[in-house]
Formats: C-alpha cells, sequence, structure tokens
C-alpha cells in the first residue's frame, strides 16, 4: 500500500513533467533494478490509474507485414550499393510501381523501405549513407538515474559514480530525467535521419541542462531551439565544405565559378545568422536565469535577516529569563538567612541586606 507521503512524492514528480511510472517507482523505492511488472511499479501504476492520470487501456502497436526480399532483390542491393547508391534510391528503384500506388505518407514507413534499409546496415553498414543512417531510429527515453549518469559522464566530461552521489547530483540527474522526456525533445530527435545528428542533438541538449533543476518550460523549449541551431551549423558547414570542393574542382569555368561563388556567400550568410542567433539565445536564457537566481538568493537573504534577528531577539529574552531566575534564586536564599535564629546571624555577622 502507497503511504499519503509515497501518494505526495508521486503527485510531485506527475507536476514537474514526469509521466513514466516505472521512472517514478525507482525514485520512489530508491531501486534501480524495478521493471514494468515489479510490485512496487504496479502499486505506482494503479494509483496513477485510479486518480485518472492514466489511461488503463493497453498501447496499440504498428507492426506492419514484413517485406521479404528475394535473392535477385538482394543481388541488385549488392550491385547498387557500391555505386553510393542511398536505400531510399534502391528502394524507388526496386519497388517503383508498389511505392507510387501506395497511401503510405511516410515513405521511410514503408515495409519496402525498412526491409531495403535493414539489409544494408545488416550486411554493409560502412556504405550507408549518413542521412538516412538513422532512420526509424526511435529515442530510447532514459528511465533511471544510472542511464542518464552515463549520458552526463559521456557527453560533459564528468565522472560521477552512483554509488557516491552528492544531494545535489541526485536532484540534477533527477531533474535531467524530466527533461529527457519532454515530447518536443523526443519529436525533434527523432526526427533527424542521421545518427551523428540525433548524436549531437541529445549531448549538446545534456550539456546545455543537466547541471540545471529550476529550468521552466519555456527555457526547455528555447535549449532545444540552440540544439536545433547547432545541427543546423553542422549541416551548413557539411554544405559550404561540399561548395568549396567543387569550388576547387571548376576555376577554369568562369560561369560556373561566378555561381558557385554566389552559393557560398549566401551559405556563409546563413551560417553567420545561424551562429548569432545561438549567441542570443544563449545570452538570454543565461540571463533570466541569473535574475531569477538573484531574486531567488534576495528572498532567501531576506528570510534569513529575519531568522537572524528573531534569533538576537530569542537570546535577548532568554537572557533576561535567566537574570530573572537568578536574582529570584539569591531572593531565597536571603529568606533562608532571615529565618535564621538570631545568634547564628549574629555569629556570621551579616544581615539580610549585606547577603543580598
Amino acid at each position: 500500500m502507497l503511504s499519503d507521503k509515497d501518494k505526495i512524492f508521486i503527485n510531485k514528480k506527475i507536476e514537474d513533467g514526469l509521466n513514466d511510472y516505472v521512472v517514478i517507482a525507482k525514485l520512489l523505492f530508491e531501486k534501480e533494478k524495478l521493471t514494468g511488472r515489479s510490485k512496487q511499479a504496479k502499486l505506482v501504476r494503479d494509483y496513477l490509474v485510479e486518480t485518472g492520470i492514466i489511461d488503463k487501456k493497453k498501447k496499440q502497436f504498428f507492426s506492419p507485414a514484413k517485406e521479404e526480399l528475394s535473392d535477385n532483390q538482394k543481388e541488385f542491393i549488392e550491385q547498387n550499393i557500391q555505386s553510393e547508391m542511398s536505400p531510399k534510391q534502391i528502394t524507388e528503384l526496386l519497388f517503383a510501381t508498389k511505392i507510387q500506388s501506395s497511401k503510405t505518407a511516410n515513405f521511410y514507413a514503408t515495409a519496402e523501405y525498412r526491409a531495403v534499409h535493414k539489409y544494408i546496415k545488416e550486411t554493409h553498414p560502412d556504405l550507408l549513407v549518413e542521412n538516412e543512417s538513422g532512420i526509424n531510429q526511435k529515442y530510447s527515453v532514459p528511465r533511471s538515474l544510472k542511464t542518464v549518469l552515463n549520458k552526463v559522464n559521456k557527453w560533459c566530461g564528468q565522472s560521477l559514480n552512483e554509488g557516491k552521489l552528492s544531494l545535489q547530483h541526485r536532484k540534477f540527474l533527477e531533474r535531467l530525467l524530466v527533461y529527457l522526456s519532454s515530447p518536443r525533445f523526443i519529436g525533434n530527435y527523432d526526427a533527424y535521419s542521421s545518427i551523428p545528428d540525433k548524436d549531437l542533438f541529445e549531448a549538446e541538449f545534456v550539456r546545455s541542462v543537466w547541471d540545471k533543476p529550476d529550468l521552466t518550460i519555456d527555457e526547455i523549449n528555447l535549449y532545444i531551439n540552440v540544439c536545433m541551431d547547432y545541427i543546423n551549423l553542422r549541416q551548413i558547414d557539411i554544405k559550404k565544405n561540399k561548395v568549396n570542393q567543387m569550388f576547387s574542382e571548376t576555376q577554369e569555368q568562369n560561369d560556373l565559378t561566378l555561381r558557385l561563388t554566389e552559393i557560398l556567400k549566401t551559405i556563409s550568410e546563413e551560417y553567420n545568422q545561424c551562429a548569432k542567433r545561438i549567441d542570443q539565445s544563449i545570452q538570454k536564457l543565461n540571463g533570466e536565469r541569473a535574475k531569477r537566481i538573484d531574486k531567488h538568493h534576495q528572498k532567501n537573504a531576506s528570510i534569513l535577516n529575519l531568522v537572524e534577528l528573531f534569533q538576537d531577539e530569542k537570546e535577548r529574552q532568554m537572557m533576561i529569563q535567566i537574570a530573572d531566575l537568578q536574582k529570584q534564586a539569591i531572593q531565597e536564599e536571603a529568606d533562608k538567612f532571615e529565618s535564621m535564629s538570631s545568634w547564628k546571624a549574629r555569629i556570621l555577622g551579616i544581615s539580610k541586606e549585606d547577603a543580598i
């Protein structure tokens, strides 16, 4: 049974944007090896179902019919892959009639393309063109602190140890779990067709946000925009290198050289605009966050001052109380002297006034 404290913890994680019940269970019970079938995970899931936070309906998985490649089709691929044809081009040649009549909006989602892509990836991974290397490779959302810890160590040059995490680092990693489950982040990652682009997008995002547990949704989206611009910079740079290579190969053809010069100028302007946009976004993010942190510190400082004043007043009252107690004790001792017989008083040679 979940306690009220457990339910408050779960609700807080849901409010933070973490909607994976297995991840929540791992954080709640501090057990990294929990799975969706674990008793603890089911407790969290049942609570989310009871409260209406998640739907109990079973998920439907898309499973189209497999397209089996014949020996002739495989031979055709072998003959053309060596000439640097892409899987898309080979698929269009192999299944021209079927592809044209297909109602599938996404060409890369067709069973024919997946069959060709899979065959090339398994037999000639080194010949797979970069811009199709990550087709249909969906983002695997991290579900444990260990997974995001490995990403931080890989992308950010850290050496965090899972068994020796400080409270601050644990908080960083818990928030990173939430950031990496952002629908917009996942959607943009899946949209890239190149593995280097996917890796760069994830790496820059992790590097940017992993140690910032206080980001707002708008700031997260802006960081995603910055990471998309990093990909744009890379793609523009590749395009510029190709044009430069063509420029060096066609120096004797004046008309073509002039055209390439204009293209190169346009690409350079596009590169500069993208770089400038990144700088402006980062400055905005750093500035707004710095203001928020400063405001938070000022608020904490005001509270600290009040606490100090309260402590000073409390200490002053305590000293007065101690002095009153001491005075009362002295008065009681003097009363004892007063009640003594006269001959004891004479022996002592003191009076009440002298004692006080």
